[in-house]
């Protein structure tokens, strides 16, 4: 009779232990999946890089195309960007009309807030391009992008120029 009571007893040991581990093992997965969830990173929405940015004082180096001045053909283009979302980092603005190479390109490493700093953006002679004049200019367009923005397009409005005589 005292072996039968022994094989209870382990039994029930065994049992027991099994619903410990269960429990211990269903609490540190739970432990472990809020813990996943709670250390993302809440990441919020950037601005674009139209809403970062402030563009002004566009200028251009231009030829007429048309005696009425309604088209013309861009050598070289000016503008001041300044920072006006915040620090921005990495700066990039790629031309999307003409030619330039791609080393070329305006670059900054840092523009701090509110600071402007001005952009020449200056063409190969044989890849000029053509605008016509709209109601606010000549556009000229552009993406930016920084590592605070996502990139944009934007469009510059040439409103003052320099006329090239060639």
């Amino acid at each position: 009779m005292a072996k039968k009571v022994n094989m209870r007893r382990k039994k029930r040991k065994w049992g027991r232990t099994i619903g410990i581990l269960s429990v211990v093992t269903i609490m540190i997965v739970i432990v472990t999946l809020s813990e996943l969830y709670q250390s993302e990173p809440q990441s919020t929405p950037k601005e674009t890089a139209d809403e970062y940015f402030r563009f002004s004082d566009a200028q251009a180096l231009i030829t007429a195309e048309t005696p009425d001045n309604k088209s013309i053909t861009v050598s070289e283009v000016y503008f001041n960007i300044t920072a006006v979302g915040g620090n921005a980092n990495s700066v990039l603005v790629s031309p999307t009309q003409g030619y330039i190479p791609t080393g070329r390109y305006p670059y900054f490493d840092e523009i701090l807030q509110n600071q402007t700093k001005p952009i020449d953006v200056l063409y190969n002679y044989s890849a000029v391009f053509s605008t016509k004049k709209g109601d606010k200019g000549y556009p000229v367009y552009f993406y930016v992008e920084c590592e605070e923005a996502t990139r944009a397009f934007i469009t510059i409005y040439i409103t003052a120029a320099w006329w090239s005589l060639y």
